[in-house]
Parts: structure tokens; sequence; C-alpha cells
């Protein structure tokens, strides 16, 4: 029997790799790996050129716009900066949606390129409501542009775009971008039909590739507003004329690129209805686990299909207990970060993620739960995720 020090050198060995529950990155399927390995394409050739607009193409549903989104060689904040560069001037009055570190991440860029933010603050958890964000546009003379997330990674929060934001366009008229870098894929994204102007993502999350790409797609009248900024790297009316015919402005990761093509080969195959139904059935299975090991939902009242965050026992040290999960299981579970750091797990299904997947995870985290202490009858939360998913 194993006991509750590190794992044995021989189970150690059967796990030949680490295996990734974290938000970012995910799980790179062994196709798209492979892809991005072949370095024998030239990224100022045809052939390439031709990889890069089908990929441009492909985006484009999965956004829901009829604007190919630019693809760029960058982290997903790299594309937050874009925007916020391309599309804001000096001086301008923004409101900033500040739910976790990544509204405060807009906060930060928004203050670094001297806008007038407006920050409304969200409770770590929740979702912020239309009210709550008109009330900020209304103590400004002119607001620019509001920035927010989707899901708000660090909390485990979805934002329901799909009802706030056309809550807001009855009263707002002016831009609305939206950071879904950790929903896209697995929540609906109708970016022309919710009158959304930009939109980001990033590659190592819902995509299933490293990190190192990421994508903008801005509406028409977002087009029409470009700054007067100063910019080089991040110049999205340059990568636009160039990416038109497949060529980016800058040495593209071309490498990610290829490996990008055979990833939304796979999910437009299967089809995007299939893969946002597969990533809601993953989450529902999830919380369904966590309530049966008596735990509780951190964002219980905006829970997220990309990953479940779970509030740790006070009686447990939460830091400790994703240690375990990694040292005694290869796992790779998040936790939370500032305040929350010791308080929270979050457990990501996100990306190229299997039901089988979910399971072991669970399973991982009830045997490191009973070994810190915490009392339930084993088996309970993997036979709770099983009932729920036979019923898809």
């Amino acid at each position: 029997m194993i006991g509750d020090g590190d794992t044995t050198m021989f189970e150690r060995d059967l796990f030949t790799t680490d295996r990734l529950y974290c938000p970012g990155p995910t799980p790179v399927p062994s196709e798209v790996s492979h892809a991005g390995t072949q370095t024998s394409m030239y990224h100022r050739s045809d052939d390439f050129y031709k990889v890069f607009r089908r990929c441009a193409d492909r985006l484009a549903p999965i956004f829901g716009t009829a604007n190919p989104p630019l693809i760029l060689t960058s982290s997903g904040t790299g594309a937050m900066e874009s925007v916020l560069v391309n599309l804001t001037d000096v001086g301008d009055e923004v409101v900033v949606v500040n739910g976790g570190k990544f509204g405060e991440r807009w906060e930060k860029l928004a203050k670094a390129y001297r806008c007038d933010a407006a920050v409304v603050a969200v409770e770590a958890g929740h979702a912020p409501t239309a009210e709550q964000i008109l009330d900020a546009v209304a103590r400004q003379r002119q607001t620019k542009a509001i920035f927010l997330q989707a899901n708000e990674t660090s909390t485990g929060a979805y934002y329901s775009i799909e009802t706030l934001v056309p809550q807001l366009r009855q009263k707002f008229g002016g831009l609305i971008i939206v950071d879904a870098i950790s929903s896209l894929c697995a929540h609906a994204m109708r970016m022309d039909e919710w009158q959304i102007d930009a939109v980001v993502a990033g590659s190592q999350k819902g995509f299933g590739l490293p990190p190192g790409l990421s994508f903008v797609a801005l509406s028409d009248r977002a087009w029409g507003q470009l700054s007067s900024r100063p910019r080089f790297y991040f110049d999205l009316l340059r990568e636009r004329k160039g990416q038109a015919d497949g060529r980016s402005a800058w040495t593209p990761a071309s490498t990610l690129v290829l490996s990008l093509d055979v990833a939304l080969h796979k999910m437009l195959e299967a089809g995007l209805d299939h893969v946002l139904e597969h990533h809601a059935a993953l989450a529902t299975a999830t919380q369904a686990a966590v309530k049966a090991l008596d735990l509780e939902l951190f964002a219980a009242t905006a829970p997220s299909r990309s990953l479940t965050s779970i509030t740790v026992p006070q009686d447990l040290d939460g830091q400790r207990l994703i240690k375990r999960i990694r040292q005694r299981f290869a796992m790779y579970v998040a936790g939370g970060q500032d305040e929350l750091k010791g308080k929270i797990i979050r457990f990501a299904h996100l990306g190229f993620v299997s039901r089988f997947d979910i399971l072991d995870g669970i399973a991982a985290l009830e045997f490191a739960l009973r070994e810190e202490g915490h009392r339930f009858d084993c088996g309970v939360g993997v036979k709770a995720a099983m009932q729920s998913l036979v019923l898809v």
C-alpha cells in the first residue's frame, strides 16, 4: 500500500510526462505537436502564406466574425497591449473591469499608456453587472472604450458576455474590447452578433498549442477608429494589410502556425457546437465531483466552462495540496494568486481534454485530499463525475 510520502520510484517511472490541469498552457495533442516539428517550410514562401491565410480564415468562425483575426507572435498580453495601443490615445477616458489578475492587467495597461481609467472593482469569483459598468461610464465625460474579460482566469468566473455585452450596447455606443484568452473554444463567441469591437485570444489555452501566438479580431467600427499613437511591432493596420495575403509584418512563430493549422482543422472537423458542448459536459462533471467531495465552488455564481475554481477547506494548506498532487501524481493544477494564494485550486478542463483526463484528475485530487486529512467516502467525486458524463 502506498503511504502518504512521495510517490514510489516504480510508480513515478510510470508517469512518462507531466499532465496539465492548469488553465494554460493546456495539453498539446500529438498530431498538433508533430506538425510543429516541421521546420523546412520558409515563412516567406507561397506555401507558408497559404497556411497562414487558412489559419486566419479558420479562426474567424471561432471568434464569430466575418473579419479574419490577425495572428501575432506574442503572448496573450501582447494582444491585449496591441488593441489598447491601436484603439486609444493619451488621455482617452476608458472603463476597465477588474475582477482578478487579468482585469488588473487591463488596468495596468491603460495606466501605462496614460489613459484616464475608471476601474469597476468586482469581487473575486463574481461577475460584473451591466449596471456597475454603465455607472462608471456615466461618471466620465466621454468614454472611448470598455475593457473587460470574458472569463477571469485567476478566479474561474465567467462574465456571461452573451448577455452582458447586449445590455451594455443598449446604452453605450463606444468601443467594447473583450479578453477571451481563456474562454474561447469553451464558451461561444459571436463577436459580430453581439457587437463587440475587439476580441483577443492566445494559442496556449483552448487551441491546445504551446504559448507564443496571440489573435486579435477587430470590428469594422474599431478599424475606423484607430488611434494616432506611435507604434511599431504592434501596428495592427500594417499587419492587416500584409496578412490579407498571409504575410505577417515580422518573423512569425512559423512552427506554431503549422501546429495551429492542424488544431483548427481538428476543431472544425468535429464542429464548433460539439467542441462547446464537450467543454460544457466536462465543466458540469467537474462541478458535480467538487460538490460530492463536500467542497465549495469558489465562483459558484459565475462558473466557467474553462476551469473550475475550488475553495480549499480552511483546515487544509492549499499550496501543500497542490504540491502533493504534482509530486505524487505528476499532475499540475493551478492555485490562487495574490490574496487567493493557498485558498483556491484552479482545475482546468480547457482545450484537447477528454472525459478520461477529467476522471484521472479528480481521482488524483481525491487521493491528495485524503492524504491531507479531508474526510469523505473514497470515490464519491469520481462517481459523481462519471454519472454526469454518462448522461452526455
